[in-house]
């Protein structure tokens, strides 16, 4: 998810509509402006999906097994 906000008394304020939860986790970005560095999809640290249950090819259809398997 990507949301904008401002800064307001040392506080990132997010836009209106935007709902975290309290303690989420959060990494901000600030926009290439002036001195500020720009960043790169690179910046943001590799997620773990879990281990791969299977190699896939092209004929799998992940989306029929899922619903398969809802009970």
């Amino acid at each position: 998810m990507v949301v904008s906000g401002r800064v307001q008394n040392g506080v990132i304020v997010v836009d209106d509509g935007v709902h975290l939860s309290e303690g989420q986790e959060v990494t901000v970005f600030l926009p290439s402006s002036g001195n500020l560095q720009g960043h790169s999809v690179l910046d943001i640290p590799p997620v773990s999906l879990g281990c791969v249950l299977r190699p896939l090819g092209p004929d799998d259809d992940l989306l029929a097994e899922m619903l398969e398997e809802t009970p």
